[in-house]
């Protein structure tokens, strides 16, 4: 049982590394297309492929987050209440859930007039206090 949730901690680890390293390259994107003599450079190369596959996530381009807390919020509660490792792989874990499956099942609560999904660090560190 230890070994299979190890090896669940280890893919998500993996496939949380990749998915923040294109989310990380977009913002890129721009600043190297701007930059002179780019033409030839890799990491530029392989931001522009990543770019239409990316164009479906809505949120990043508008710079709103559907749950509550944003996601960016979320991170800095995870780091601070469970460090910098365990709340990075938190971290990760929301970016991959957000504006997916999660708001089906997630409550849907009202601020300042918009529609947002209840996602806390406390309803995802339910195992942090298991024995």
């Amino acid at each position: 049982m230890i070994n299979v949730k190890m090896k669940d901690i280890t893919y998500r680890l993996i496939l949380s590394s990749f998915f923040i390293g294109i989310l990380s390259s977009c913002v890129l994107l721009e600043a190297e297309r701007e930059a002179p003599g780019n033409d030839d450079n890799l990491l530029a190369a392989t931001i522009q492929v990543y770019r239409g596959p990316l164009n479906h996530l809505s949120a990043v381009r508008r710079g709103t987050c559907p749950m509550y807390p944003s996601c960016s919020v979320y991170s800095k509660q995870a780091i601070q209440k469970h460090g910098m490792i365990i709340g990075w792989m938190m971290t990760t874990d929301r970016l991959m859930r957000c504006g997916r499956d999660e708001m089906k099942l997630s409550p849907q609560i009202f601020i300042n007039g918009r529609s947002l999904y209840y996602d806390p660090v406390e309803v995802n560190d339910y195992w942090w206090n298991e024995k």
